[in-house]
């Protein structure tokens, strides 16, 4: 998906401002547009009209985040100065981390829930008679520029309104489970078999700690404030 994407803001954007919308599909992560579009940094930044991104999927879990970290950034940059580098770095911080990090910040966890559950609350709120199978959407609208739209069934919209209550683990009880699978001893074959293939034991050393802790960050840098499990 992701090259085909970039052929197309390629073929449609450079030399040829008059397209008036870029329209692409993905499934799953909504990483593959975003890459997509820093890629084509200089096409993209001159690019005036509209781009149209629809990503669908199956599973209520990739559609959730997708969902939940897309929200996150748009109403981070409502919250604040949109030229406000630090806010925007910190921004930029926690989506990698609610994309790969298997714990979160306790303020980082906070952060979503007062900016992204009142908006999934709200529509609940005016779907509560609806038959649970009907279909829903709802656009939000950010400035003048950014807009989201999302269509899910009631029993799905209101499985979103719980999506951050729904973690009731201890930290340690989610590294266990975690661990059962990413550490499992009969899987060690398996693991120093790909290590094998690693140009440095520097890298090896850094995967086995992304396995231990799941936490995407530097070697150094300290843990103790990543304590909520990541939905």
């Amino acid at each position: 998906m992701t090259t085909m994407s970039i052929c197309c803001l390629q073929v449609g954007l450079i030399g040829s401002q008059g397209l008036k919308t870029i329209r692409y599909l993905t499934r799953g992560s909504f990483r593959r547009p975003t890459q997509c579009s820093s890629h084509n940094r200089r096409t993209t930044e001159t690019y005036r009209n509209t781009l149209h991104a629809t990503a669908n999927d199956q599973e209520f879990e990739v559609v959730a985040r997708n969902v939940v970290i897309l929200l996150y950034i748009l109403t981070s940059l409502e919250d604040g100065e949109p030229r406000d580098t630090d806010r925007n770095t910190d921004t930029v911080e926690s989506v990698i981390h609610l994309w790969y990090s298997a714990f979160l910040p306790e303020d980082l966890a906070d952060g979503c829930r007062r900016l992204v559950k009142p908006l999934f609350a709200e529509v609940c709120s005016d779907i509560r008679d609806k038959p649970a199978s009907t279909m829903l959407g709802k656009t939000w609208e950010f400035g003048s520029q950014n807009n989201l739209r999302l269509v899910l069934s009631k029993e799905l919209w209101i499985r979103l309104e719980n999506y951050f209550d729904a973690v009731r683990l201890s930290q340690e009880a989610a590294n266990r489970i975690r661990t059962a699978v990413t550490l499992a001893p009969e899987r060690k074959d398996f693991r120093d078999r790909w290590f094998f293939k690693d140009a440095t034991r520097f890298a090896r050393v850094a995967k086995q700690r992304f396995r231990e802790d799941g936490l995407l960050l530097p070697f150094g840098h300290p843990r103790d404030r990543f304590t909520v499990p990541n939905p």
